[in-house]
């Protein structure tokens, strides 16, 4: 044990990740045993800002899954900023616990492993704890859809899980694509003309679609989805000012994500119900 409390082995993971995370993060000024926020009843092995509306934690452990991470997540995820948070453990600890592993990245939450020499590596990406989405809450949301929509929202679930306004900004094109479908087909039963039908044109699609008489009885769904476009399409352009911006900025994404996949799938079911094929 040294002077300051950590193990030696500790130490030499410290060590191991700080050199790591200065190469990745082009040198941050990263903080050893200091603390971020009076509320989390805890102080992180590491912490350093990765940019103005981001902070990111390291906690050593002995295990992939250290206990903390589990006690603390609900008070990270309160925080009025967004933070990443990392567990750094040894190799040979992560290849035996494969389960602690796949927990604590379900919970949200990175890995970084070190080997005997020293050489850290980044198993699984973290990502601000405001934002997560599991996978077993995304695919109960889009279960029962057709297997060509599953694919494309998986990519909006992929590009989400690297950066919240981007996909919640994809997932906003889909919903595009969806209405330029319906457009298509509501012009080959002769309800709207082409003109109406443009891509890039999706409110004046469903405007036209809603003045169609064969539409009535969806009209609260087409309202829904033009509202839904109008304040999702463009959310990645808006810049945060500051860290509490950032925050709620992330929480907008991750609502208006989930928001998109319940909106496509009432959009589609109600255009099914009018003989259009919600299709893509």
């Amino acid at each position: 044990m040294t002077s300051t409390g950590l193990t030696s082995a500790d130490a030499f993971l410290i060590a191991s990740a700080r050199t790591y995370f200065a190469n990745s993060y082009q040198n941050p000024v990263i903080n050893v045993g200091v603390p971020i926020d009076r509320s989390l009843g805890w102080v992180p092995t590491l912490s350093f800002r990765v940019h103005d509306h981001l902070t990111l934690i390291g906690e050593v452990s002995e295990t992939p899954y250290p206990l903390i991470l589990s006690l603390r997540r609900s008070n990270l995820i309160n925080l009025d900023v967004p933070v990443s948070v990392y567990s750094i453990c040894p190799e040979e600890s992560y290849l035996r616990n494969q389960a602690d592993y796949k927990r604590l990245i379900a919970d949200g939450f990175g890995l970084v492993t070190v080997d005997a020499d020293g050489f850290a590596q980044r198993r699984f990406a973290a990502i601000p704890l405001i934002q997560q989405i599991t996978e077993v809450e995304f695919n109960a949301d889009i279960r029962g859809l057709p297997s060509k929509l599953r694919g494309r929202l998986a990519e909006s679930f992929d590009r989400y899980r690297h950066s919240a306004p981007t996909g919640a900004a994809d997932i906003a094109e889909v919903m595009e694509g969806l209405v330029l479908k319906a457009g298509r087909d509501a012009v080959a039963k002769g309800w709207i003309n082409a003109g109406q039908a443009r891509p890039g044109s999706p409110a004046q699609t469903l405007a036209a679609m809603q003045a169609a008489p064969q539409c009535n009885n969806i009209a609260a769904a087409l309202a829904a989805v033009q509202a839904y476009i109008s304040m999702y399409r463009n959310l990645n352009h808006h810049f945060p000012k500051d860290r509490r911006q950032a925050a709620k900025k992330y929480r907008d994404c991750r609502h208006g994500f989930l928001e998109g996949l319940k909106k496509i799938v009432f959009f589609r079911e109600q255009v099914r119900k009018i003989g259009l094929s919600g299709g893509f």
